[in-house]
Protein backbone atom coordinates (compact mmCIF):
# COMPACT_ATOMS: atom_id res chain seq x y z
CA UNK A 1 0.00 0.00 0.00
CA UNK A 2 1.30 3.44 -0.88
CA UNK A 3 2.17 5.79 2.00
CA UNK A 4 -0.46 8.20 3.26
CA UNK A 5 0.56 11.69 4.36
CA UNK A 6 -1.44 14.20 6.36
CA UNK A 7 -0.21 17.62 5.19
CA UNK A 8 -0.98 20.49 7.58
CA UNK A 9 -0.76 24.14 6.58
CA UNK A 10 -1.66 26.32 9.55
CA UNK A 11 -1.34 30.02 8.84
CA UNK A 12 -2.43 33.30 10.36
CA UNK A 13 -6.18 32.79 10.07
CA UNK A 14 -6.79 29.28 8.72
CA UNK A 15 -5.63 25.71 9.36
CA UNK A 16 -5.85 23.28 6.43
CA UNK A 17 -5.29 19.55 6.26
CA UNK A 18 -4.82 17.68 3.01
CA UNK A 19 -4.51 13.90 2.77
CA UNK A 20 -1.93 12.96 0.12
CA UNK A 21 -1.85 9.44 -1.32
CA UNK A 22 -0.97 8.03 -4.74
CA UNK A 23 0.43 11.38 -5.88
CA UNK A 24 -2.84 13.25 -5.35
CA UNK A 25 -4.88 15.07 -2.73
CA UNK A 26 -7.50 12.54 -1.59
CA UNK A 27 -9.22 14.68 1.05
CA UNK A 28 -9.06 18.27 2.20
CA UNK A 29 -10.59 20.24 5.04
CA UNK A 30 -9.99 23.50 6.87
CA UNK A 31 -10.98 25.49 9.94
CA UNK A 32 -10.94 29.27 10.47
CA UNK A 33 -8.30 29.06 13.19
CA UNK A 34 -4.66 30.09 13.14
CA UNK A 35 -1.81 32.02 14.70
CA UNK A 36 -3.99 35.11 15.13
CA UNK A 37 -6.13 33.14 17.63
CA UNK A 38 -3.00 32.14 19.53
CA UNK A 39 -1.87 35.76 19.64
CA UNK A 40 -5.27 36.88 20.97
CA UNK A 41 -5.85 34.01 23.42
CA UNK A 42 -2.29 33.49 24.62
CA UNK A 43 -2.43 29.72 23.99
CA UNK A 44 -2.65 27.19 21.14
CA UNK A 45 -5.82 25.45 22.35
CA UNK A 46 -7.90 26.43 19.30
CA UNK A 47 -5.24 25.30 16.84
CA UNK A 48 -4.82 21.96 18.63
CA UNK A 49 -8.60 21.42 18.71
CA UNK A 50 -8.93 22.28 15.01
CA UNK A 51 -6.09 19.97 14.02
CA UNK A 52 -7.47 17.11 16.12
CA UNK A 53 -10.90 17.53 14.55
CA UNK A 54 -9.47 17.63 11.03
CA UNK A 55 -7.41 14.48 11.60
CA UNK A 56 -10.45 12.66 12.98
CA UNK A 57 -12.77 13.88 10.22
CA UNK A 58 -10.35 12.87 7.47
CA UNK A 59 -10.39 9.26 8.77
CA UNK A 60 -6.85 8.97 7.44
CA UNK A 61 -4.22 6.75 8.99
CA UNK A 62 -1.15 8.74 7.99
CA UNK A 63 2.35 7.36 7.93
CA UNK A 64 3.54 10.93 8.50
CA UNK A 65 2.03 14.27 9.50
CA UNK A 66 3.87 17.13 7.81
CA UNK A 67 3.34 20.65 9.19
CA UNK A 68 4.24 24.01 7.71
CA UNK A 69 3.19 27.61 8.19
CA UNK A 70 2.72 29.59 11.38
CA UNK A 71 2.34 26.31 13.27
CA UNK A 72 6.17 26.33 13.31
CA UNK A 73 6.36 29.83 14.81
CA UNK A 74 6.39 31.11 18.38
CA UNK A 75 2.58 31.21 18.07
CA UNK A 76 2.40 27.60 16.88
CA UNK A 77 2.80 24.10 18.28
CA UNK A 78 6.57 23.89 17.81
CA UNK A 79 8.84 26.85 17.13
CA UNK A 80 11.40 26.15 14.46
CA UNK A 81 13.92 28.88 13.62
CA UNK A 82 13.83 30.38 10.14
CA UNK A 83 16.58 29.42 7.73
CA UNK A 84 18.47 32.36 6.20
CA UNK A 85 17.99 33.06 2.50
CA UNK A 86 19.20 31.94 0.08
CA UNK A 87 17.83 28.54 1.10
CA UNK A 88 17.92 25.54 -1.23
CA UNK A 89 15.46 22.67 -1.12
CA UNK A 90 18.15 20.57 0.57
CA UNK A 91 18.60 23.29 3.19
CA UNK A 92 14.86 23.34 3.97
CA UNK A 93 14.66 19.54 4.16
CA UNK A 94 17.74 19.38 6.38
CA UNK A 95 16.12 21.91 8.72
CA UNK A 96 13.02 19.81 9.36
CA UNK A 97 12.37 18.43 12.84
CA UNK A 98 10.01 15.89 14.42
CA UNK A 99 8.13 16.11 17.72
CA UNK A 100 5.52 13.85 19.31
CA UNK A 101 2.10 15.13 20.34
CA UNK A 102 0.35 12.08 21.74
CA UNK A 103 -2.86 14.04 22.36
CA UNK A 104 -3.11 14.54 18.61
CA UNK A 105 -1.73 11.38 17.06
CA UNK A 106 0.47 8.36 17.65
CA UNK A 107 2.42 9.51 14.60
CA UNK A 108 4.98 12.25 15.37
CA UNK A 109 4.56 15.60 13.64
CA UNK A 110 7.27 16.68 11.20
CA UNK A 111 7.79 20.45 10.97
CA UNK A 112 9.09 22.36 7.94
CA UNK A 113 11.19 25.49 8.69
CA UNK A 114 10.41 28.87 7.20
CA UNK A 115 12.90 31.18 5.50
CA UNK A 116 14.05 34.65 6.53
CA UNK A 117 15.57 37.45 4.48
CA UNK A 118 17.85 39.50 6.71
CA UNK A 119 17.58 43.32 6.92
CA UNK A 120 20.31 45.42 5.38
CA UNK A 121 22.14 46.37 8.55
CA UNK A 122 20.88 47.10 12.05
CA UNK A 123 19.18 50.47 11.59
CA UNK A 124 15.68 51.47 10.58
CA UNK A 125 16.80 52.28 7.05
CA UNK A 126 17.65 48.64 6.37
CA UNK A 127 14.36 47.14 7.56
CA UNK A 128 12.76 47.13 4.10
CA UNK A 129 15.23 44.49 2.92
CA UNK A 130 14.15 42.05 5.64
CA UNK A 131 11.31 39.55 5.57
CA UNK A 132 10.06 36.19 6.87
CA UNK A 133 7.89 33.44 5.44
CA UNK A 134 6.45 30.21 6.79
CA UNK A 135 4.46 27.76 4.70
CA UNK A 136 5.28 29.23 1.31
CA UNK A 137 8.51 27.20 1.19
CA UNK A 138 6.38 24.05 0.76
CA UNK A 139 4.12 25.69 -1.83
CA UNK A 140 7.14 26.84 -3.83
CA UNK A 141 8.70 23.35 -3.78
CA UNK A 142 5.54 21.98 -5.38
CA UNK A 143 4.78 24.82 -7.77
CA UNK A 144 8.31 25.06 -9.13
CA UNK A 145 8.24 21.37 -10.06
CA UNK A 146 4.70 21.46 -11.46
CA UNK A 147 5.33 24.50 -13.64
CA UNK A 148 8.75 23.33 -14.83
CA UNK A 149 10.08 26.88 -15.26
CA UNK A 150 13.66 27.00 -16.55
CA UNK A 151 14.54 30.42 -15.18
CA UNK A 152 14.44 32.48 -11.99
CA UNK A 153 10.85 33.35 -11.07
CA UNK A 154 8.91 35.62 -8.73
CA UNK A 155 5.97 33.92 -7.01
CA UNK A 156 3.27 36.26 -5.75
CA UNK A 157 1.35 34.50 -2.97
CA UNK A 158 -2.13 35.82 -2.15
CA UNK A 159 -3.53 35.04 1.31
CA UNK A 160 -3.85 36.66 4.72
CA UNK A 161 -0.47 38.12 3.82
CA UNK A 162 0.61 38.80 0.25
CA UNK A 163 4.20 37.80 -0.51
CA UNK A 164 6.57 38.22 -3.42
CA UNK A 165 9.08 35.36 -3.29
CA UNK A 166 12.13 35.29 -5.55
CA UNK A 167 13.14 31.76 -6.53
CA UNK A 168 16.22 30.64 -8.45
CA UNK A 169 16.03 28.21 -11.36
CA UNK A 170 16.91 25.29 -9.05
CA UNK A 171 14.06 26.11 -6.64
CA UNK A 172 16.21 27.91 -4.04
CA UNK A 173 14.41 30.72 -2.22
CA UNK A 174 16.48 33.86 -2.72
CA UNK A 175 14.36 36.28 -0.66
CA UNK A 176 10.85 37.57 -0.06
CA UNK A 177 8.79 40.67 0.68
CA UNK A 178 5.47 40.67 2.56
CA UNK A 179 2.46 42.97 2.90
CA UNK A 180 -0.48 42.41 5.26
CA UNK A 181 -2.95 43.05 2.42
CA UNK A 182 -5.34 40.23 3.28
CA UNK A 183 -5.51 41.09 6.97
CA UNK A 184 -5.91 44.76 6.05
CA UNK A 185 -8.90 43.86 3.90
CA UNK A 186 -10.47 41.94 6.79
CA UNK A 187 -9.88 44.85 9.16
CA UNK A 188 -11.41 47.36 6.73
CA UNK A 189 -14.48 45.21 6.10
CA UNK A 190 -15.06 44.48 9.76
CA UNK A 191 -13.90 47.52 11.68
CA UNK A 192 -14.34 50.71 9.64
CA UNK A 193 -17.19 52.87 8.42
CA UNK A 194 -16.72 51.35 4.97
CA UNK A 195 -18.51 48.21 6.15
CA UNK A 196 -21.84 49.89 5.30
CA UNK A 197 -20.68 50.72 1.75
CA UNK A 198 -19.52 47.27 0.62
CA UNK A 199 -20.85 43.71 0.32
CA UNK A 200 -19.51 40.34 1.46
CA UNK A 201 -16.82 38.96 -0.83
CA UNK A 202 -18.43 35.53 -1.15
CA UNK A 203 -20.23 35.49 -4.48
CA UNK A 204 -18.98 38.94 -5.51
CA UNK A 205 -18.99 39.43 -9.28
CA UNK A 206 -15.84 41.50 -9.74
CA UNK A 207 -16.40 44.80 -11.56
CA UNK A 208 -13.08 44.97 -13.33
CA UNK A 209 -13.45 48.59 -14.42
CA UNK A 210 -14.17 49.68 -10.84
CA UNK A 211 -11.25 47.63 -9.49
CA UNK A 212 -8.80 49.33 -11.83
CA UNK A 213 -10.30 52.72 -10.95
CA UNK A 214 -9.69 52.00 -7.27
CA UNK A 215 -6.08 51.04 -7.95
CA UNK A 216 -5.51 54.21 -9.96
CA UNK A 217 -7.14 56.32 -7.22
CA UNK A 218 -4.74 54.89 -4.63
CA UNK A 219 -1.83 55.75 -6.94
CA UNK A 220 -3.05 59.25 -7.73
CA UNK A 221 -4.64 60.35 -4.44
CA UNK A 222 -3.10 58.11 -1.79
CA UNK A 223 -4.35 54.88 -0.25
CA UNK A 224 -6.26 56.46 2.63
CA UNK A 225 -8.10 58.83 0.30
CA UNK A 226 -8.93 56.00 -2.10
CA UNK A 227 -10.52 54.08 0.76
CA UNK A 228 -12.77 56.97 1.69
CA UNK A 229 -13.80 57.35 -1.94
CA UNK A 230 -15.53 53.99 -1.52
CA UNK A 231 -17.98 55.76 0.79
CA UNK A 232 -18.19 58.78 -1.50
CA UNK A 233 -19.09 56.53 -4.41
CA UNK A 234 -21.80 54.69 -2.46
CA UNK A 235 -23.24 57.70 -0.59
CA UNK A 236 -22.94 60.60 -3.05
CA UNK A 237 -22.45 59.18 -6.53
CA UNK A 238 -25.17 56.56 -6.25
CA UNK A 239 -22.84 53.73 -7.23
CA UNK A 240 -23.77 50.23 -6.14
CA UNK A 241 -22.14 48.54 -3.15
CA UNK A 242 -20.96 45.69 -5.38
CA UNK A 243 -19.16 48.19 -7.58
CA UNK A 244 -17.56 50.01 -4.66
CA UNK A 245 -16.41 46.69 -3.18
CA UNK A 246 -14.50 46.07 -6.41
CA UNK A 247 -13.11 49.61 -6.17
CA UNK A 248 -11.86 48.82 -2.65
CA UNK A 249 -10.19 45.61 -3.81
CA UNK A 250 -8.39 47.51 -6.55
CA UNK A 251 -7.08 50.07 -4.08
CA UNK A 252 -5.74 47.26 -1.90
CA UNK A 253 -4.20 45.39 -4.84
CA UNK A 254 -2.24 48.50 -5.79
CA UNK A 255 -0.27 48.14 -2.56
CA UNK A 256 1.22 44.87 -3.74
CA UNK A 257 3.04 46.41 -6.70
CA UNK A 258 5.74 47.70 -4.34
CA UNK A 259 6.54 44.10 -3.41
CA UNK A 260 8.06 43.62 -6.85
CA UNK A 261 10.15 46.76 -7.13
CA UNK A 262 13.36 44.99 -6.07
CA UNK A 263 12.77 41.90 -8.24
CA UNK A 264 14.33 41.15 -11.61
CA UNK A 265 12.08 43.04 -14.08
CA UNK A 266 12.57 40.31 -16.69
CA UNK A 267 11.60 37.44 -14.38
CA UNK A 268 8.19 35.82 -14.91
CA UNK A 269 5.67 36.51 -12.14
CA UNK A 270 3.46 33.62 -11.02
CA UNK A 271 0.37 34.73 -9.07
CA UNK A 272 -1.31 32.09 -6.93
CA UNK A 273 -3.83 31.82 -4.10
CA UNK A 274 -6.76 34.05 -3.25
CA UNK A 275 -9.95 34.58 -5.21
CA UNK A 276 -10.44 38.05 -6.68
CA UNK A 277 -7.00 39.64 -6.27
CA UNK A 278 -5.09 37.70 -9.00
CA UNK A 279 -7.15 39.07 -11.90
CA UNK A 280 -6.67 42.66 -10.69
CA UNK A 281 -2.95 42.14 -10.09
CA UNK A 282 -2.37 40.68 -13.54
CA UNK A 283 -3.77 43.85 -15.10
CA UNK A 284 -1.81 46.14 -12.79
CA UNK A 285 1.43 44.24 -13.36
CA UNK A 286 1.02 44.46 -17.12
CA UNK A 287 0.32 48.20 -16.80
CA UNK A 288 3.60 48.41 -14.87
CA UNK A 289 5.49 46.75 -17.72
CA UNK A 290 5.65 43.14 -16.47
CA UNK A 291 4.84 41.11 -19.58
CA UNK A 292 5.23 37.52 -18.37
CA UNK A 293 2.49 37.12 -15.73
CA UNK A 294 0.90 33.75 -15.06
CA UNK A 295 -1.98 32.81 -12.78
CA UNK A 296 -2.13 29.43 -11.03
CA UNK A 297 -5.68 28.27 -10.36
CA UNK A 298 -6.57 27.52 -6.75
CA UNK A 299 -6.89 23.75 -7.31
CA UNK A 300 -3.39 23.53 -8.74
CA UNK A 301 -2.02 25.69 -5.91
CA UNK A 302 -3.62 23.40 -3.31
CA UNK A 303 -2.12 20.34 -4.97
CA UNK A 304 1.28 22.01 -5.19
CA UNK A 305 1.27 22.88 -1.48
CA UNK A 306 0.67 19.26 -0.50
CA UNK A 307 3.07 17.86 -3.07
CA UNK A 308 5.83 20.26 -2.03
CA UNK A 309 5.51 19.37 1.66
CA UNK A 310 5.68 15.66 0.82
CA UNK A 311 8.74 16.15 -1.39
CA UNK A 312 10.52 18.02 1.40
CA UNK A 313 9.60 15.33 3.93
CA UNK A 314 10.83 12.51 1.68
CA UNK A 315 14.07 14.39 1.06
CA UNK A 316 14.46 14.88 4.82
CA UNK A 317 14.06 11.13 5.27
CA UNK A 318 16.80 10.52 2.72
CA UNK A 319 19.00 12.92 4.66
CA UNK A 320 18.22 11.05 7.91
CA UNK A 321 16.67 14.13 9.52
CA UNK A 322 13.22 12.59 10.13
CA UNK A 323 12.10 8.99 10.58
Amino acid sequence: MSPCYAVVDSGTTRTRLRVWRDDAVQWTGSRSVGARDTALDGNTDKVVAALRELLETSAARPTAIICSGMITSNMGLFELPHLPAPASRDDVAAGMRQKSFTDLSEVPLSFVPGVKTLPAGNGLAGLAAGDVLRGEEAEIAGLHDMLGLDRSTVYLHIGSHHKAIEVDVDGSILGSRTAVTGELLAAILGNTILKSSVVELDGLALDFEAALAGAHAARDHGFGRALFLVRVGEQLAGLGRDRMTSYLLGALASLDLSLLTAADPDAPVVVYGGDVFPRILVALLKEAGVNDVRVVEQGMADTAAAMGAVKLYELARELGVVA
